[in-house]
């Protein structure tokens, strides 16, 4: 294996370092992570070599670039299916991502409509993605940030991961563990509030930046830089299509895994299973349901949109009258009641029933308002789909990114830094975690003092190697005056409370001077 890495014809892949363009948690936790490996089942590093040596002899028994497709015929839509079968995922391995394993597949999806031409019109285009899925894997035709080689999307596939993206680059992924996710709520809320709340942070990071990752996260690099091979049309080698669906026996009737089973109990170095099944051999959803794998159930094609536009109105307006039908019936009811209750309370035998009816007639105005509260939105739905209406009438569609969620964008091209900044950040998180395991081991009477001071030294450096001294030390004086004023109302809590009180007694003085002065 070390013979086949090393060989002179193997290219070296080179990139700025992935640890140090995250904080010192992320690779705290990242180094947690490789610990794993201990106890689970992974790929063998001579696998990654195997797998190269053996598709290297394949290409040359037959050398085609093969992908697998499907027709979906649904909901008027017509969905084209792109399989593409890898021999390898050596994300981990190769590119220091977070898993390998044998063989891999992946899949991208084109959604079109016949025009009214009866043409074949692309409309939306989906890239399976790691775990993704729903409306944030797909982008729409007309998208700016959709390359297009003439008619053909341009998929930029992760080297090593062969995960999708629309854009060239770099991408941070950041996969928290099932067990870090609840933690991962409230830390999301404590850095919303530093972060929104007290202004804390750079101003020239981007929204998704490092304040918008999860901070448990296992942070990778995803590189689709777009450097590498091109298959496809204008290229120097292109696609050989060969069809599949339920009808071929290698598709529907394996359900098994399509390489080495390492009994990975996270499920991540175990090699996937076929075009149609997942790993516990139920059916993929992007098979049985590709429409809703993107969140297509809920799109209509282009000629459906008026029709359907002009049935949601027709529906909206009869749901309007029964509404109204109803409102008129519940105010008559309403108005009876109070006029019993104010005739009952009127006699001297009538509060006890009085009392009842007036409970009855509480619950009915309750009604009354929900109702008027239902009749204004759907009013304002109407007004909405109505303005739709005007402006498909006119020719103007919604933007094209209207249904995305979460927009995964390439990093930022990293800084240049010297060659010590990269030698830290690959040490840091280890030497922290073991100064904290020593000081845990040794028990010094003043540990937690000791603790603290070890963790302001590391983000002292860290700091100062990421560029940020000037805003850490301003987030450290923050924290520590937010942790003395908690000590100073513990321990003064009474004279607190009197300080409090008598501010309230001068302001309510204060405020009733003031408006005697003016009677």
């Amino acid at each position: 294996y070390q013979r086949w890495r090393n060989r002179p014809d193997r290219t070296i892949f080179h990139s700025a370092g992935r640890l140090s363009r995250v904080p010192l948690t992320f690779r705290i936790v990242d180094s947690l992570f490789d610990l794993t490996f201990l106890v689970r089942g992974q790929v063998p590093g001579g696998f990654t070599a195997a797998a190269q040596v053996q598709y290297q002899a394949l290409q040359k028994l037959d050398p085609r670039r093969v992908y697998h497709g499907r027709v979906v015929r649904d909901n008027g839509w017509i969905v084209l299916q792109y399989l593409f079968f890898m021999t390898m995922n050596d994300w981990r391995s190769t590119f220091h991502g977070v898993n390998d394993h044998e063989t891999d597949w992946e899949q991208i999806f084109v959604y079109a409509f016949e025009n009214e031409l009866g043409q074949l019109e692309p409309r939306w285009v989906a890239y399976a993605s790691h775990d993704f899925k729903g409306d944030d894997l797909r982008r729409r035709w007309d998208d700016p940030l959709l390359d297009k080689e003439g008619t053909h999307p341009v998929v930029y596939a992760g080297a090593g991961s062969h995960a999708s993206y629309f854009e060239a680059g770099e991408y941070m992924v950041g996969i928290t563990p099932k067990f870090l996710k609840p933690a991962e709520q409230y830390v999301q809320r404590a850095r919303r509030f530093w972060y929104e709340q007290l202004r804390m942070g750079r101003q020239d990071q981007a929204p998704d930046a490092d304040r918008t990752r999860p901070l448990l996260s296992i942070p990778h690099i995803d590189y689709a830089r777009g450097d590498g091979k091109s298959i496809g049309p204008g290229q120097p080698e292109s696609w050989s299509p060969v069809l599949i669906s339920d009808d071929v026996p290698w598709v529907d009737q394996y359900r098994g895994l399509w390489g080495l089973d390492t009994r990975d109990f996270i499920g991540g170095e175990r090699a996937p299973s076929g075009p149609k099944y997942n790993r516990d051999g139920s059916v993929r959803q992007s098979w049985y349901d590709p429409l809703g794998w993107a969140g297509m159930d809920k799109v209509p094609t282009p000629p459906q949109v008026t029709q359907k536009l002009q049935e949601r109105t027709t529906e909206l307006e009869h749901q309007l009258q029964r509404l109204d039908e109803q409102i008129a019936d519940k105010r008559a009811t309403v108005e009876e009641l109070e006029m019993d209750i104010t005739s009952l309370r009127s006699s001297a035998y009538g509060e006890a029933i009085a009392k009842e009816l007036d409970e009855l007639a509480s619950d009915e105005r309750k009604a009354l308002d929900t109702m008027q509260h239902n009749r204004v939105a759907i009013v304002e739905t109407i007004r909405a789909v109505r303005s739709t209406q005007a402006r498909s009438a006119a020719g103007e569609g919604s933007s094209p990114t209207a249904h995305i969620r979460s927009v995964h964008h390439p990093e930022p091209p990293a800084p240049p830094h010297r060659r010590i900044v990269d030698i830290w950040a690959a040490l840091s998180g280890a030497l922290a975690l073991l100064a904290l395991a020593g000081l845990i081991y040794v028990k010094p009477s003043y540990w937690p003092e000791l603790i603290v001071s070890v963790l302001l030294i590391f983000g002292a450096i860290e700091a100062t190697a990421r560029g940020r001294l000037t805003n850490f030390l301003l987030s450290t004086v923050i924290i520590l005056a937010i942790i003395a004023g908690g000590i100073l109302l513990y321990e003064f809590w009474q004279l607190v409370l009197l300080l409090a009180v008598v501010a309230v007694v001068v302001s309510m003085i204060v405020d009733n001077l003031r408006e005697l002065r003016q009677i």
